[in-house]
């Protein structure tokens, strides 16, 4: 169903894009490519799509089967858009999202090992931290002309390779924070730390503190600091024999919201007395101040003219808008396809969730920690980049979840489904299991 979805949007923009350049419009310029010349591109996303099924059923065949559909649905579109917005981007963004199959195949064979990863969490740790280092040789936000230029997350390497470091990094975090988890002694009383995982958390919260100082990164920052801390809602709930303590909700709840309360204080004064960050809060509040720097004005716009049905995949324009491949294709998406395809994709990365927060509640000990924090990463970096473009939140550089523009970006979010689609897997299996043997007992 997804490749049939996928493909008939390619056909439907392919016929806009060429209708549009024939009446004169502001789709592709004369002597730049047909986007029917991608269709070779396009059968390597279907093949790719198809051979990730054929791993998952091969080394995951009790995972949740919604969970990929809905995956490989936004990756397909994804591609068909930044194809759209340039086609000498579907190459590019064909190898990414081949890659992020690979990644999600690739989790799927390495889980087999995936307790004896927890067991190590500085092994992760280090690689989070390299790659948090990578990321902050980006340039901040620019002041100096006097218009608000987004922080730069890019790290070239060299002419041809772009990267974004921050994209790979969140789902790192999240794995050694869940891995200190496991190891992590009762260091302090429960006065102090009420259970294990606050030792995981706290050293992620870490991590955020230096993308939101660092990096003047809002966003990741968010998304690092709640992925290591929303799970220990989760502690305590397991079933005999997990490797989590057990302690009581209410003191969770207090520990959960005292953290909570903290970090949003510390965000608010650094928004206030740091540059860097109050530019972004500037630039939320006032988009309208400088005519160079209004790009959430721009998507307004394009939100704007694509009403509720959309002008038609293929008939927007694009170029009008800052980095369309990447930060703002989710208005490209609403322009071409109105109000409800932007309410689809909605409710794709909300089944999204919803499929992984189930997972999350199915499995048990440090598994469903690391479930819990999968989801967490996928769904606040699609809740933070809609809501920047569409100015209900401050804008910063993200890419929305399998369907913008960036290799690394894909690989993380691969290897966050293939970790829901492992920890589903055993989880399931050991279910059914159970219930055989309770079926088979006298």
């Amino acid at each position: 169903m997804a490749g049939v979805v996928v493909c008939t949007t390619f056909a439907v923009a392919a016929l806009g894009v060429d209708q549009n350049s024939f009446w004169g419009g502001a789709g592709r310029t004369d002597g730049t490519e047909s986007l029917w010349g991608t269709a070779g591109w396009l059968a390597a996303v279907v093949a790719g799509g198809a051979a990730a099924r054929v791993a998952i059923k091969r080394w995951a065949p009790n995972s949740n089967e919604i969970l990929f559909g809905i995956i490989g649905l936004l990756m397909g579109v994804g591609w068909v858009f930044v194809a759209r917005v340039d086609a000498s981007l579907a190459s590019e963004q064909a190898v990414a999202v081949l890659l992020g199959f690979a990644a999600i195949a690739g989790t799927l064979v390495a889980a087999r090992q995936l307790d004896w990863l927890l067991s190590r969490p500085g092994v992760c740790g280090l690689v989070a931290a390299a790659l948090l280092a990578a990321g902050s040789f980006s340039s901040g936000p620019d002041l100096s002309a006097g218009a608000y230029e987004p922080p730069r997350q890019w790290l070239n390497l060299g002419s041809l390779l772009s990267v974004q470091p921050y994209d790979l990094a969140k789902i790192v975090v999240a794995i050694a924070a869940c891995g200190l988890t496991a190891t992590a002694p009762r260091w302090l009383g429960p006065r102090f730390i009420p259970h294990r995982h606050a030792a995981g958390a706290s050293a992620a919260a870490v991590g955020a503190w230096a993308l939101l100082i660092i990096g003047a990164d809002l966003a990741s920052s968010v998304i690092v600091f709640a992925a290591a801390w929303l799970p220990l809602w989760l502690d305590g709930d397991d079933l005999v024999g997990s490797d989590v303590p057990t302690v009581p909700r209410s003191t969770r709840a207090r520990a959960l919201s005292g953290v909570i309360i903290t970090y949003a204080v510390g965000v608010a004064v650094l928004a206030t007395v740091y540059d860097r960050l109050s530019a972004q809060v500037h630039y939320w509040l006032n988009p309208w101040t400088e005519a160079d720097g209004a790009t959430v004005v721009d998507a307004a716009f394009a939100i704007s003219a694509g009403g509720i049905s959309g002008v038609g995949p293929g008939l927007g324009a694009p170029q009008h808008l800052h980095e369309p491949h990447s930060d703002f294709i989710f208005a490209v998406i609403v322009e071409e396809l109105g109000i409800l395809g932007g309410a689809a994709l909605l409710v794709a990365f909300t089944l999204l969730v919803g499929v992984g927060a189930g997972i999350a509640q199915r499995a048990l000990g440090t598994h469903r920690l690391l479930a819990a924090a999968a989801t967490s990463v996928i769904g606040l970096q699609a809740l933070l980049t809609i809501a920047g473009v569409l100015r209900l939140l401050p804008h910063t550089v993200g890419a929305l979840p399998f369907v913008a523009y960036g290799q690394l970006a894909m690989v993380g979010n691969g290897i966050a489904a293939g970790l829901l689609l492992a920890i589903s897997n055993s989880s399931d299996a050991s279910r059914a299991e159970s219930q055989q043997l309770s079926q088979g007992a006298p």
